[in-house]
């Protein structure tokens, strides 16, 4: 399980948090929702980055990760992040730089990592394309984008929620359209749509291309092929090289290293056990770590601009389509009660699942409550708002809400 440490950035004093499947922060404007979400994104990516690819550290990599996600500003001498993944501990400080440890050092399993940010409805500006973003995670979210909406077209339309709305890409004019189900006449531009379909269209699109296409990693690009094989080179060194040749062994170049894979397919060939025993470890781990195995969607607000009831069927199209793999993740940043009362929903309803009868109209899909994180923050620290049985316990939303009630139950009694 990932846990991080985080002291003294941005608005956050200082938390201590192990993330769960499914990671919910909730809090007011400017509480460090999205500095946590961010710290999250950015750290899970690095784990990853490192691990994947046969190279030292950047030397620009503090210069990298303020300018990604736009923290000038958020750090001090004061400020501190630790980050526990899956193979790496690593330390990151402005005065002591970052220091890593590689404690399990070919456990990893590649996941696609996706930051969807509050921004998302920028992809209707125009000339968004022609605009110097930098390398952060708005121009992170418009490459996946851009990669993401050309699998839909006027033949193959994505429909989104209950909402009796398909969207579809026009590569020829290079065009978002949405239109209405079995009604051709309505035709618009995304551009000229709802601010609500502006933010779920690709928040949906996103989700749809990572959960099903993804997977399929066929079109890579040449520098990433070329990580790759210096990365199975190192896996192929270190799982069947040296365990049959011995530890002491060095691989000169590719020449020397052929004639080693040369005797040692002919073991194979010959049924040799213990070379076989090295080979398929050597593939299980190179698959884990170059084909990926999972996916990590961190998403700010997803309720941005939407109706309740849309909130509603948001959150179980999320908990059916993100967590349909065993290690997948999902968190979320939220301003929205009915984001919480969803999610209490699924809860509740793994729960009760054994006691439902088949026409009791439950509509909701289940999770298991020990997989959900729910925190509340308020001025700079945190705190789990959840019951013994994981369920959902008051919060600030409800404390809100009676206090705006108060003001109307107050002058109730004067009105006649």
């Amino acid at each position: 399980m990932t846990e991080i440490t985080i002291k003294n950035v941005g608005p956050i004093k200082e938390i201590s948090l192990s993330l769960n499947k499914i990671n919910i922060f909730m809090g007011p404007q400017s509480s460090g929702k999205s500095t946590i979400a961010k710290i999250i994104s950015h750290f899970t990516w690095l784990e990853k980055d490192l691990i994947t690819k046969p190279f030292s550290l950047d030397k620009n990599i503090i210069e990298n990760i303020l300018n990604f996600h736009q923290w000038q500003g958020y750090f001090n001498e004061k400020s501190f992040i630790s980050y526990k993944g899956d193979v790496l501990y690593i330390e990151f400080s402005i005065n002591q730089g970052i220091h890593i440890k590689n404690y399990n050092k070919f456990g990893y399993k590649r996941s696609k990592i996706s930051y969807i940010p509050s921004q998302r409805n920028v992809i209707v500006l125009p000339d968004i394309k022609k605009l110097e973003l930098g390398n952060t995670n708005l121009r992170s979210f418009l490459f996946d984008w851009y990669d993401a909406r050309t699998i839909y077209n006027k033949d193959n339309k994505l429909s989104l929620l209950n909402l009796g709305i398909n969207y579809y890409y026009n590569k020829d004019i290079d065009q978002d359209y949405i239109q209405a189900n079995n009604n051709s006449e309505y035709n618009i531009s995304l551009s000229n749509a709802s601010s609500g379909l502006q933010s779920i269209i690709p928040l949906i699109t996103l989700i749809e291309y990572i959960a099903n296409g993804v997977y399929n990693e066929e079109n890579k690009s040449f520098e990433l092929r070329q990580k790759e094989i210096a990365t199975n080179n190192l896996v192929y060194d270190a799982k069947v090289l040296k365990p049959y040749f011995g530890e002491k062994t060095i691989i000169k170049d590719e020449q020397e290293r052929n004639k080693y894979r040369e005797i040692i397919n002919n073991k194979l060939s010959e049924g040799d056990s213990k070379v076989k025993e090295y080979y398929d470890e050597y593939l299980k781990v190179s698959n884990n770590l170059l084909k990926t195995q999972n996916t990590q969607l961190i998403i700010e607000e997803p309720e941005q601009n939407l109706f309740p009831t849309t909130q509603k069927e948001l959150v179980y199209y999320l908990i059916n389509k993100c967590l349909n793999k065993q290690d997948n993740k999902l968190t979320i940043t939220t301003h929205s009660p009915y984001i919480l009362y969803a999610l209490n929903n699924c809860m509740l309803h793994y729960l009760v699942k054994d006691k439902i009868g088949k026409d009791d109209n439950i509509n909701c899909p289940y999770i298991n409550p020990s997989e959900v994180s729910v925190w509340e923050i308020k001025e700079g620290e945190i705190r789990n708002i959840q019951q013994e049985d994981n369920l959902i316990e008051d919060n600030y939303f409800d404390k809100s809400m009676k206090e705006i009630m108060n003001d109307f139950y107050n002058m109730i009694n004067y009105y006649e």
